[in-house]
This record gives C-alpha cells, structure tokens and sequence, in this order.
C-alpha cells in the first residue's frame, strides 16, 4: 500500500489501527494545523511537525449528490459525504466520510481509516483517507 500524499498522512505502523494526520504544532501560540505549515499565523514562529491523532468529534457533515458521469461511479448512493470532524489537538478537518447518508450523527466519533484510489504502474494499492463512524 501506498499513500497517495505522503506529506497529509502516513499508513498505519507496528500495531496501530488507523493511518496518522501529519500536521504542525506552534509551541509559542500552542495552536495545532493540518496542513503542515511552516509558521504559525497568530504567532509567525516556526512550527514542529507532529501527528495528529487518528480520532474526533463529528461536528458537521452534508452530502453531495452528483450525476453520473462517464465510467465514474458512486455506486448506490449517488453522490458522497464530507464532514467536519473536530481532533482532539483543537484542528478541524474536512475529510470524505464512509458510509451512507443515515450513518453519521452529529457528534458522533469518527476514525481515520485508509480508502483505496487505485493501483501504481508497479501494481501497489494507492491509498487515502477518509473519517468513519466508530463503534
């Protein structure tokens, strides 16, 4: 598996579940991004990078419906979701979500996980995220 922008979030190691965010921290403002950045823009001090926790909070979502066009397809569902999901550090994402329109509640908590997006000339799986509910 290979991630399709290793400088947003890296795969899963060792025993971990879920893929990390990639994202800066400001020691001066003690503010967290995602993206990376290079300085803080409260602050303007330089950042260090850090990983950003695999787990949030569900603060907005709303689906988009889209015509079918050519060979791309949604399957059954039409369209696809985004969300707003809240981390832990104080960053809010917005990501594609997993599932269909009656999965997400908001507040409901929501895991990082791998999608697939296709295959390299070498034959390995291109991946990227997405948040899914987790229970």
């Amino acid at each position: 598996m290979i991630a399709t922008d290793p400088g947003l979030f890296r795969l899963p190691t060792g025993d971990e579940d879920r893929p990390r965010l990639l994202g800066s921290h400001a020691a001066e403002s003690g503010l967290y991004f995602w993206p990376r950045r290079r300085r803080c823009p409260v602050s303007r001090t330089p950042v260090a990078d850090v990983e950003l926790g695999p787990t949030g909070t569900l603060y907005a979502w709303t689906f988009l419906h889209v015509p079918r066009m050519g060979n791309v397809s949604f399957g059954d569902s039409g369209g696809y979701a985004v969300g707003q999901i809240d981390l832990p550090q104080g960053v809010r994402i917005q990501a594609p979500l997993v599932g269909s329109q009656d999965d997400w509640a908001i507040g409901d908590e929501m895991g990082l996980t791998l999608f697939p997006v296709g295959v390299d000339d070498d034959g390995n799986e291109l991946v990227t995220f997405r948040f899914e509910v987790v229970r």
